[in-house]
């Protein structure tokens, strides 16, 4: 939560919605529209993920213990239940931070494109207008939540259709690549951004979980590791660690100046100045969050008001992109519930995905824009000896910390690769989990399965700017979940010689290329602005009818090569050329055994 919070009060709010460029209102208006959606935010969306945390968390408990009681077991784990990471970082660049900037265009007190003939209105009016636009955008971002978990529910019947049909490589790539990128790879970049705050409890989490290193406190108890990383990363942190120098430094042939403190520590919008020391650890703005949401939190403060974004006009339009990130929410779950299996905890798919979604629509009934699903880590959380009552304990935890306000000071205390380092465990944990589950021959699968998701990240290049290459677009559409589980899958497919599966995934895939289901970059990047145009992942019919479209083109790719893999299939024979098929569930088979050898 400490993650995407930063993204969309930090990045979204005040980085890009109260950008200096975004002049085209009164003097004010757009810092005022950010700082209305931080109110919204923290009143509004954080108590109402706690109350869904609390359902789920007390629901996966009773699911465990239901478990235990069946098969007279006292070492069964909860399923971990959590924010949805992957769906809630697309949905905030693909529908919450467009929401927002429609919603400053339409309640804009005056319009004035031109600088120097900036249009004017009373304080009141400004501030009036701005919460009617961050109201709009969080009602269209709580609506799109709900249909997102109304489609979550509506997949349940796949679930284990697909857990049958797909690869075990496909099936893990979810959580791979999602450990990999947002667990992984994004913690680290911060925390090579401040070493002196950062460095040391990431070692000490590497040392203590994978090394298995124990600090004794007294007798058999040990020092908790995870909290000894947060501690040490904070207590550096406010002794001033990441604090850089604010002063002006000239660059651009005297055109331009910036600071090192700028540069690491980012700008105070409502200043323009540069922030001396880094999120976590600036002491006015913890103050100030205490001051302002500390026990001021109202777990019914926005409950049934979000569903008002089903009578805006626009919510047609979000129907066809939440139908691909709930596809993304029940596959992500299918995942978690495999994982679970290969852990020695064996829970009913359809029932989990069911109430996943439920989970969902409960959070977004009562105003929540963030999804919630199994948390991906349940063997981790088994290794390390939890059970059922980390569950109870979570969601009670959660519901306190989210319903009383006390959250936002919690995100201006606890520097954000405090908690980072543990999730860098995780997410390497889940990769090394994908691997043991994987038959050795579909390693290649696996890593071509996780580069969509380093393209979603390589999607957004700083300061809201997209990238302008268009492959990185095309793998990165839909978070690089379907691009990635898909082009595992086929390659495991081909791998073994599965022909036929081969076939049948290929013209597949010219139906979902059609209609933009998967590579849904059927757009360009605006030159003036660096973003990407508003058709990028959105369902429709891609033909050649517009210059625009490239939905054809890649059917007819799927096409011909699903005429290339079925040429195939009368060839294969045993002691031919083209051998016989492996068996995916086979973990020693080789490519290069022969014929025999796979009989």
């Amino acid at each position: 939560m400490l993650g995407v919070t930063g993204s969309a009060i930090g990045h979204i709010g005040y980085g890009i919605l109260a950008a200096p460029w975004r002049s085209w209102g009164p003097e004010g208006y757009a810092l005022a529209c950010a700082q209305q959606w931080e109110k919204i935010y923290y009143e509004w969306n954080i108590p109402a993920c706690g109350l869904c945390l609390l359902f789920g968390n007390v629901y996966y408990a009773w699911l465990a213990t239901r478990l235990a009681t069946k098969e007279n077991r006292t070492d069964v784990t909860a399923q971990p239940y959590g924010m949805n990471t992957t769906v809630i970082y697309i949905m905030l660049y693909a529908i919450t931070l467009p929401a927002l900037e429609r919603g400053h265009d339409m309640f804009a007190p005056c319009v004035a494109y031109a600088p120097a003939d900036r249009c004017t209105a009373t304080d009141a009016e400004i501030q009036s207008a701005a919460r009617k636009a961050a109201e709009y955008a969080w009602e269209v971002s709580v609506t799109a939540n709900f249909i997102v978990g109304l489609f979550e529910v509506s997949g349940f019947f796949l679930g284990d259709l697909v857990r049958w049909l797909f690869p075990t490589a496909a099936v893990f790539i979810p959580l791979f690549g999602v450990g990999f990128m947002w667990l992984g790879y994004v913690y680290v970049v911060d925390i090579f951004e401040h070493p002196m705050m950062c460095w040391l409890p990431f070692m000490i989490v590497l040392t203590g979980f994978f090394g298995n290193v124990r600090y004794p406190i007294y007798k058999s108890v040990t020092f908790p590791i995870a909290l000894l990383a947060i501690l040490s990363s904070s207590a550096f942190g406010w002794m001033g660690a990441c604090e850089q120098s604010t002063d002006d430094i000239v660059y651009g042939f005297g055109s331009h100046t910036t600071s090192v403190a700028a540069q690491y520590n980012g700008v105070d919008a409502a200043t323009g100045l540069a922030r001396k020391t880094c999120q976590g650890t600036d002491k006015a703005l913890a103050k100030a969050a205490w001051k302002q949401y500390a026990g001021k939190g109202d777990i019914f403060g926005g409950f049934g008001k979000g569903l008002k974004g089903f009578t805006h006009s626009d919510v047609k339009d979000l129907v066809a992109q939440s139908l691909l990130y709930g596809a993304i929410g029940f596959l992500g779950s299918m995942a978690d519930v495999e994982s679970a299996e290969m852990a020695g905890d064996s829970y009913p798919m359809a029932e989990c995905l069911i109430f996943d979604g439920l989970g969902t629509m409960i959070g977004a009934l009562a105003g929540s824009i963030y999804g919630t699903t199994m948390y991906i880590g349940h063997p981790i959380h088994k290794a390390l000896g939890a059970k059922i009552g980390y569950s109870l304990l979570n969601g009670v935890v959660y519901f306190i910390l989210f319903s009383s306000g006390i959250f936002a000071s919690l995100y201006n205390v606890i520097p954000l690769c405090a908690n980072g380092a543990i999730l860098i465990f995780v997410g390497l944990l889940l990769g090394r989990q994908a691997f043991e589950a994987t038959p050795a021959r579909h390693y290649p699968a696996l890593l071509l399965g996780v580069m969509p998701f380093i393209a979603n990240k390589m999607s957004l290049e700083s300061q809201g700017n997209h990238s302008y290459d268009m492959g990185i677009q095309m793998m990165s559409a839909a978070g690089g979940t379907m691009c990635g589980i898909f082009l595992c899958c086929i390659a495991c497919f081909a791998i073994d010689r599965s022909f036929h599966k081969c076939v049948v995934v290929s013209f597949f895939m010219c139906f979902l290329s059609l209609f933009g289901f998967f590579a849904s970059h059927n757009d360009l990047i605006d030159p003036s602005t660096g973003v990407r145009g508003p058709r990028h992942e959105k369902l429709g019919i891609y033909d050649s009818s517009s210059d625009l479209n490239q939905g054809w083109r890649w059917a007819i790719s799927w096409a011909m090569v699903g005429v290339y893999f079925a040429v195939h299939i009368p060839f294969q024979k045993k002691g031919s050329h083209v051998k016989m098929p492996i068996d995916m569930r086979d973990m020693k088979a080789d490519p290069y055994d022969s014929d025999t050898d796979l009989s």
